[in-house]
């Protein structure tokens, strides 16, 4: 393709990143009370609210379905996004056969099709996001067009409560008991600034608890292709770096471990920082 013809294409959104991106705007754009409220916790949130999680998405019926829906929900919005797709480190998958823990930088709503995308199948049979609960498992939101039980049957998707401590856990517990895998973005929600931002304690929570691996996958690419803020794709080269499973001795301290984790994605993303131009992220 010409490059002038390259760069007046778009792509639209995929509806879950387009969703995402008018509930900011609308947050946004809201008017500010200047009147003094109670505004409740997360901890104090109302969970009658929400929907899920959906312990059915590990049928076999529900993979197979997953499996049938597979480019519809993933590989076709990759295919538009995505002109290239450099993939490296899936060497340190193969001594992995059994539950573990994925973790990535988070930096677009693209993220997740481009993970399902490097892995192996053999992984995404068996292979479960975390997902804001806030946003898209709520009862009852006739605007989500990803009601919350295709977010759970054909995402493989699973409500995550944001801020909600070790409880919010559970699931994620329940799935590696299962002997799953799954993946959460320690950031807990998406970089703005150039830095890694502060990792959560759950994955190392759960690699302690479960005596698990955690992998960490580094993304690189789609902050330039879909910039928060934008609900156009501008198409270009992303990548997917998977690093050398992280094992943690047994009575590691959470935190310690945690940092451990961070440093291993810091060193990579700094590496990619020096050998790119800084991105500014849309307003």
């Amino acid at each position: 393709m010409p490059a002038d013809e390259h760069a007046a294409r778009k792509e639209h959104l995929p509806p879950m990143a387009e969703q995402a991106e008018q509930a900011e705007q609308a947050e946004i754009s809201a008017p500010i009370s200047l009147r003094k409220r109670k505004v409740p916790t997360l901890y104090e949130a109302d969970e009658s609210k929400y929907v899920g999680p959906h312990a059915w998405q590990i049928q076999w019926w529900a993979r197979a379905v997953r499996r049938l829906m597979e480019y519809r929900a993933y590989t076709r919005w990759v295919e538009a996004a995505c002109e290239e797709v450099r993939i490296s480190g899936l060497e340190h998958l193969e001594g992995i056969d059994g539950p573990c823990i994925l973790i990535g930088n988070h930096t677009s709503h693209l993220d997740t099709l481009l993970v399902h995308h490097a892995l192996p199948r053999t992984m995404r049979s068996k292979l479960y996001f975390a997902a804001a609960q806030d946003r898209w498992f709520v009862k009852g939101k006739k605007k989500l067009t990803l009601q919350p039980w295709y977010q759970s049957l054909v995402l493989g998707n699973f409500p995550i409560l944001r801020g909600g401590g070790a409880r919010a856990l559970s699931y994620a517990r329940w799935l590696l008991e299962k002997k799953q895998i799954v993946f959460v973005f320690p950031e807990g929600t998406r970089a703005t600034a150039d830095e890694l931002g502060e990792f959560k304690l759950g994955a190392a929570l759960l690699a302690l608890e479960h005596d698990v691996p955690v992998v960490p996958v580094y993304l690189s690419g789609l902050r330039r292709i879909r910039p928060k803020g934008s609900r156009d794709v501008q198409p270009g080269t992303a990548g997917v770096q998977i690093l050398a499973p992280v094992r943690f001795s047994p009575g590691s301290e959470p935190a310690a471990a945690t940092a451990l984790l961070h440093e291993r994605m810091s060193a990579v993303h700094r590496q990619h920082a020096e050998a790119a131009p800084a991105v500014s992220d849309a307003a």
